[in-house]
């Protein structure tokens, strides 16, 4: 059975999917761990670069930004259809969903949680890594062979599970959990279109062609770093990601004591129809799929940043200390002394 500390039994944890946000049954209000790390960000001045893209691509300011939304919007969807393939194929074939009839659900928009992990876990089995594999059209062989790793090392294998910290207000949803009763590890998936990047800096752009292309200099800018305490760290989606899986650590260790074994990311990389210097080449209307390659699978192992999370989630608790609505004011949290994940 995975453990659970019994003072996680007591918090239901609700989403809300049309406004992304995140509740209790005390009637608290959660910030995400997404949004909680973008708070370290530097802040991206649209407006000025809007000005700027326009004149340098001889365009209106309103048509730079409606090309932003046609991308990101586009984007979104893109990475929705990757995940909830993957999703579906993890819970279909690991009997997730035969699982969580045991759990006592309220409502339809409580979230099943780490913190019920002691209740669903041995209703669910080893994930059938075969059935997974015609689910998903055998495009990933990176993939399965990473999940056949931790199946064949009795790890069951979790898809899109919340997880919360109470004395912080803070939850998230884990996109891929394996564990077993001596550990687990978290997993992510990601499809952004620039790939995987630890170093801050940008593509150097070609301005003799319309619309302007990337062309593959990478210009490297050590300056570009998140916000104070944080200021050790690149601007770089690297960063932004290895704080976001080592949050889910620290968040899956505190409801269950077990000793994080690593994080990685796998990087969805979609074959985009390519500019000159091998780069996503940019349309009047965003970025094109190349119909006629299939998209890959990569790998990145995560650094685990302990300190940094404690740090933040210190920053945190002094932000929200007084203002959580307890259940029992009996409630101790001597626990959540931050310690390090093993």
């Amino acid at each position: 059975m995975i453990p659970v500390k019994p003072e996680y039994k007591q918090t239901k944890l609700y989403f809300d999917e049309p406004t992304h946000k995140y509740t209790d049954n005390c009637g608290n209000s959660y910030i995400s761990a997404t949004t909680i790390i973008h708070s370290y960000v530097p802040k991206f001045d649209s407006n000025y670069w809007a000005k700027y893209k326009a004149k340098e691509e001889n365009t209106s300011i309103k048509d730079i930004k409606n090309q932003w939304d046609t991308i990101r919007d586009k984007a979104c969807d893109m990475g929705n259809v990757y995940h909830n393939s993957f999703e579906d194929g993890i819970r279909q074939n690991s009997k997730f969903f035969n699982a969580i009839k045991y759990l006592n659900k309220q409502e339809s928009k409580q979230m099943v949680t780490v913190a019920d992990l002691d209740v669903v876990d041995s209703h669910v089995r080893l994930l059938d890594v075969d059935a997974f594999i015609e689910h998903t059209e055998n495009k990933y062989p990176e993939i399965y062979k990473v999940f056949k790793f931790y199946t064949e090392r009795d790890y069951k294998i979790y898809s899109e599970i919340g997880a919360f910290l109470p004395k912080y207000l803070l939850s998230g949803t884990i996109d891929i959990l394996p564990i077993r009763e001596d550990g687990f590890v978290i997993l992510d998936w990601k499809t952004n279109r620039t790939g995987l990047r630890f170093q801050a800096g940008y593509y150097k752009k070609d301005k003799t062609v319309r619309p302007v292309q990337e062309t593959d200099e990478w210009v490297h800018k050590p300056e570009d770093v998140l916000l104070p305490p944080f200021g050790g760290l690149p601007n770089c989606n690297g960063t932004t990601y290895a704080l976001q899986l080592n949050l889910y650590a620290k968040m899956v260790h505190l409801i269950t004591g077990l000793p994080c074994r690593g994080l990685a990311l796998c990087h969805i990389e979609v074959p985009f129809v390519l500019n000159q210097y091998g780069r996503p080449q940019r349309f009047k209307d965003g970025f094109h799929i190349d119909e006629s390659k299939s998209e890959t699978a990569k790998w990145y192992k995560i650094p685990r940043l302990e300190p940094e999370i404690d740090t933040m989630l210190n920053i945190r608790y002094q932000t929200v200390n007084g203002s959580q609505k307890q259940q029992m004011n009996s409630v101790s949290y001597t626990h959540l002394t931050l310690p390090t994940i093993a």
